[in-house]
């Protein structure tokens, strides 16, 4: 054992509980009780050990409107074994941390409605590990920028201490989008039409940030041609359609860009992207940017100094990326945000209102936290690509199909073993290094290429 004392022990190789009990200084039997251990000899390496009652019970709740922003100043309370907690939401969403008394406890919440009725909300039970229960209105909440609340939706109340605004002309707010609604996400509609490209259409009730809407406006018509895929299978010295079946497997081999706002005075044409909160969590984390490695775990639950400042954002910011609902554990209670469902993460639908507000809070780093294009290149991998800012990286991309083409040969040329698997179609390596050592557990990418690569080539495309 050669932790520092806190509040959760992460076991290790050869540790047993009584050693865990002596260096912590908890008693054996509360370790027992705290962390519903069954068999008080069988640990796992990596396990987390909770040492007291705060972190093995405590409960929060996070406010969060439609567009996943917080909400402030929200009177709330958190009834817990029958006790009601009342506050009100700081700028953060939260509500302030609760203990229950056991992992079976019930936890309800209610929020106050415009005409001072307690309304419930949420309910679920308090479980094992530090709970944050997170609730999303249909609902947005900012000013001046979208459609004000409805009489029946909570609403931001406004401090007293502030003076009223002047009149003034306020600016256009965007239409009201139309479709279907999004799961999880009201705000973001999809419609069922298509571009002449293939292209998604898809409406948000927010105004990109500018230096975004910038680069998109710059977009031009002009899709990877055959002598393009030609030139490009040239310069990798590998086969065309093993290019063409990692477009399929990343962007579904269709137009590399979604139109945004489908109207004459807003339309936009947007890259696909795909964004990653783990990615955004490590480039903010008090531990710096680096990720794991065998010898030195920087990023997790129970290490110590990971925190970054936007981790009270976890749709956006957060130690551990997406997953699907069924790849939770009891162990895993850092999936707390309740947005896991993989229909919801991989279809695009929800990821630009994720980077918007990720680029609120540091620009940089959520451009860098998104994989972009036609290839799906993250953004972190920017210098690779022969770019020397993630900014002139993104402007490319968000130009047209044909710039992509020139940041994925970059990409695959600085990594040499990529390179050689994709010139000797190896598909593990090139899933190994295209998406990392999970690839297998996350979407069989290595099948997945090898079948589009044999459909290219039975139906010479």
């Amino acid at each position: 054992m050669t932790q520092t004392a806190s509040e959760i022990y992460i076991v290790e190789k050869g540790d047993t509980l009584s050693q865990i009990a002596k260096t912590s200084g908890v008693p054996l039997h509360r370790l027992i009780k705290l962390n519903n251990l069954k068999n008080p000899s069988l640990l796992r390496v990596g396990q987390p050990i909770y040492l007291s009652e705060r972190v093995a019970f405590s409960v929060k709740a996070l406010f969060l409107d439609a567009l996943r922003y917080p909400i402030e100043n929200l009177a709330y309370q958190l009834v817990i074994d029958g006790k009601a907690h009342h506050g009100n939401t700081g700028k953060n969403g939260l509500s302030d941390e609760k203990v229950s008394a056991s992992a079976k406890s019930t936890v309800e919440v209610l929020i106050k409605d415009v005409v001072g009725n307690w309304q419930k909300v949420g309910a679920t039970v308090s479980g094992y590990g530090e709970k944050l229960i997170t609730l999303v209105s249909p609902y947005v909440s900012f000013k001046d920028r979208l459609e004000s609340h409805p009489p029946s939706a909570p609403t931001t109340p406004t401090s007293q201490s502030k003076p009223p605004a002047p009149p003034s002309t306020k600016p256009a707010l965007p239409s009201k989008p139309q479709g279907s609604p999004v799961p999880n996400n009201p705000v973001v509609k999809k419609k069922s039409k298509k571009g002449k490209g293939g292209e998604s259409v898809i409406e948000i009730g927010i105004d990109l940030p500018a230096e975004l809407l910038k680069y998109m406006q710059a977009y031009e018509d002009k899709p990877i041609t055959a002598d393009d895929w030609k030139e490009l299978a040239e310069k990798l010295e590998c086969e065309i359609n093993v290019l063409k079946a990692i477009a399929k497997v990343e962007s579904g081999g269709r137009s590399a860009f979604w139109v945004i706002n489908d109207t004459a005075e807003h339309k936009v044409h947007a890259p696909k992207i795909m964004f990653e909160r783990h990615y955004f969590h490590n480039l903010t984390c008090a531990n710096g940017p680096l990720p794991n490695t065998k010898k030195k775990r920087r990023h997790g639950k129970g290490v110590a100094g990971c925190k970054s400042p936007h981790d009270d954002h976890p749709d956006i910011c957060w130690r551990t990326g997406y997953r699907k609902a069924k790849q939770l554990n009891s162990s895993d209670a850092a999936m707390h945000d309740g947005h896991v469902d993989r229909a919801d993460i991989r279809d695009n639908r929800q990821d630009y209102l994720r980077l918007i507000n990720a680029y609120r809070l540091n620009s940089e780093a959520a451009l860098k936290s998104a994989s972009w294009g036609k290839f799906q290149v993250m953004g972190a991998n920017y210098s690779a690509c022969g770019e020397g800012t993630v900014f002139t990286f993104v402007k490319k991309m968000c130009r047209n199909e044909l710039g992509q083409t020139g940041l994925l040969a970059g990409f695959i040329k600085k990594n040499p073993e990529l390179w050689k698997a994709v010139k000797e179609k190896n598909w593990h390596l090139i899933a190994y290094n295209y998406n990392g050592p999970n690839y297998k557990s996350d979407t069989d990418y290595d099948v997945k290429m090898k079948e589009a690569y044999e459909y290219y080539c039975k139906n010479a495309v």
